[in-house]
Order: C-alpha cells, then structure tokens, then sequence
C-alpha cells in the first residue's frame, strides 16, 4: 500500500509539472513585429560605451558611460548618462533622463513623483535650530567597558 501511495504521488508531481511548464511557455506573440530603425552600440577598451535604439512605434532609449577616476583602485566609479521616451497606453508621451554615478541612480520625467516643497515654518525652525549654541553632554568617565573573552560570559 505504502508503495502504492509513493508511486502516485510521484505521478502526480510529473504531471503538474508538466502542465506547469506547458502553460509558462506558450506565450505568443500579438500583432505583428515592430522595427527597430535605428540601433547603435560602442564599447571602448577604456570603459566607456554609447548605445542607442529606436523602434517604429516610437519607443527610444540612449546611453552613454565612462569609468570616473580610471586607476584609482578605491575611488573607481562607472557613470552613466541617458534617456528613454514611449507612449503610454492612454496616447500620452513619457520621457525618463537619468544619471547613475556615485551618487546613485537619478531619474527625472514630467511623469515621475516629487516631495512637495517644504513649509517655510519647517525651514525657518531648522536655521533657529542650528543657530543655537549645541550642548553635549558629556560621557560619563566612571563607566569603563571590560573586554570579555569569546565564549565566557559573566552574568
């Protein structure tokens, strides 16, 4: 019996495999295939690099990079600078600019969220802040941590 019950479950796990993958990859594709007219790509010994593409249908994205301070083991950053431009589903033109550096990836677009500004009360209490005199307390000179060994824990 216990044999029995092994050898079915087995069969059903092949099954729903198969079914599983039979499902994931039968994607077809709709609609005619749409032109890239214009494509360009270059890579450079040094790091840097340009590529670029445009379809038929509008979409467009551009990239050029460079390895900054090439050499310098600790301070090598690779930067990068590009667009890319679509038509959203409701007809509306979107356009992305964005540069990734050491500072991180930025990104600008009409489409993109921003912070609202901040209130003046909030800037004006800020610089009242930092005008004033700072007062640290300081660490208390009677604490002095012990080392304690790896392990041996005094409770």
């Amino acid at each position: 019996m216990k044999t029995f019950v092994a050898l079915f479950a087995v069969i059903a796990v092949a099954s729903a495999i198969g079914d599983y993958h039979q499902h994931v990859y039968q994607h077809e594709p709709t609609g005619k295939p749409i032109p890239i007219v214009h494509s360009e790509s270059i890579s450079n010994h040094d790091g840097s690099y340009k590529f670029g593409y445009e379809s038929a249908n509008g979409i467009a994205a551009q990239e050029q990079g460079f390895v900054k301070n090439g050499g310098s083991k600790d301070h090598e950053v690779q930067v990068a600078h590009g667009s890319f431009s679509y038509t959203d589903p409701h007809g509306h033109p979107v356009s992305v600019s964005y540069v990734a550096d050491e500072n991180g990836f930025q990104a600008k677009g009409s489409h993109i969220p921003t912070p609202p500004p901040v209130p003046k009360e909030l800037i004006d209490a800020y610089a009242k802040a930092a005008s004033q005199p700072q007062h640290h307390e300081p660490e208390p000179q009677h604490y002095v941590p012990q080392p304690q060994a790896y392990g041996k824990h005094s409770y």
